[in-house]
């Protein structure tokens, strides 16, 4: 009996403690977009709301100014009749200009919020954030995010989330990327290259054939479409369906080098016409450009980080962990001389 009593005495205090929060008393934020405006942060958050009559926007945006990216949110509240909840936000945009600036007040923001997603998108916009939210007004909840998932599966955008942009920021050996957005000139938001930190300032960017190389390099999922003109001016279109890769570091005694080994199997979408490629030595010729395409293309992208003392890669984290003694300063001073081996090989699985 005593047994009983203590069970129901336990469940009485579980019930007591909870707060019951009802859907449309609520302004759910589904986007948030940072700015800078003068010496101040301009803040903006796309909400979803819900009318009887279907033609009535789905959305909302609501725009604050304030000193700090915390203090937004008090500005948010101050506008609408309801509580504002950040718990289903799914993408979090940051301009250009604020991100080159620094995002270092807003990480401390976002770290110290537990009821934001891990798994919300982080992005960087071309133009304000406050410009691309207000064109997703007429577009359905969640456009954003779900824009950014689907270039993630099967575009060339390398996974990211809140949870690795953290990991990226406050680990060692590592800097933050994040996908940029952009509105094109038929006003469509559309994801085009990333943008790569240096420490908490933007520091610079990749164009979609870069990011195409990053991914197969840094991402598991070694998927993406890559379209190169050769030498002899014809023009070559290849899907990347999967790969294998290793990573791992020579003379670790010495002064290390990193190794590289793509494996890749891709489908041919465009090819000259000048190759016929139902001849073994026809693909074992297209397979030999492409395997020193792509080479020759990482070795630069690779060798362009590390003039802009940029680790996107995560290779300070790679010799950390064969390295007792290292350090991240130390590493920075062996950075620029660190050597790269780069090995492609390319496997092809169809051709239309």
């Amino acid at each position: 009996m005593m047994k009983f009593l203590k069970i129901l005495c336990i469940l009485l205090l579980i019930t007591g403690c909870s707060r019951n929060k009802i859907v449309e008393d609520l302004k759910l934020i589904e986007s948030l977009g940072y700015d800078l405006e003068g010496d101040k942060i301009k803040g903006s958050a796309a909400y979803s709301v819900h009318y009887d009559i279907p033609t009535e926007a789905q959305v909302k945006l609501l725009t604050a100014e304030s000193e700090t990216a915390n203090g937004i949110f008090t500005r948010f509240t101050q506008q609408v009749p309801h509580p504002v909840e950040i718990g289903k936000t799914r993408t979090i945009l940051m301009g250009e200009s604020f991100a080159k600036e620094s995002i270092k007040d807003l990480i401390g923001t976002l770290v110290r919020d537990p009821i934001i997603a891990s798994n919300a998108k982080m992005a960087i916009s071309e133009q304000d954030a406050a410009e691309v939210l207000n064109l997703t007004m007429t577009l359905p909840p969640f456009y954003l995010s779900d824009v950014i998932e689907q270039n993630i599966t099967y575009g060339n955008t390398p996974q990211t989330n809140l949870h690795t942009a953290l990991n990226q920021y406050f680990g060692t050996g590592q800097d933050v990327y994040l996908p940029f957005l952009i509105i094109d000139e038929s006003e469509k938001i559309m994801v085009d290259g990333l943008g790569i930190f240096k420490g908490d300032k933007l520091a610079m960017r990749l164009q979609d054939r870069e990011t195409f190389l990053f991914k197969i390099i840094k991402d598991k999922n070694m998927s993406g479409t890559y379209e190169f003109i050769s030498e002899q001016k014809e023009k070559i279109s290849l899907k990347i369906m999967y790969g294998k890769r290793k990573i791992y570091l020579k003379n670790t005694r010495q002064e290390p080098k990193v190794k590289i080994t793509l494996d890749l199997f891709a489908l041919i979408k465009d090819y000259p016409g000048s190759l016929d490629l139902t001849k073994k030595e026809e693909v074992d010729k297209l397979s030999t450009m492409i395997e020193k395409e792509l080479t020759t293309k990482i070795e630069k992208l690779l060798e362009e980080f590390k003039e802009e003392q940029v680790d996107p890669m995560g290779f300070g984290d790679l010799v950390r962990s064969e390295k007792r003694d290292w350090t991240q300063d130390r590493f920075n001073d062996q950075y620029p001389n660190l050597e790269f081996e780069i090995e492609t090989k390319m496997n092809f699985l169809g051709s239309g």
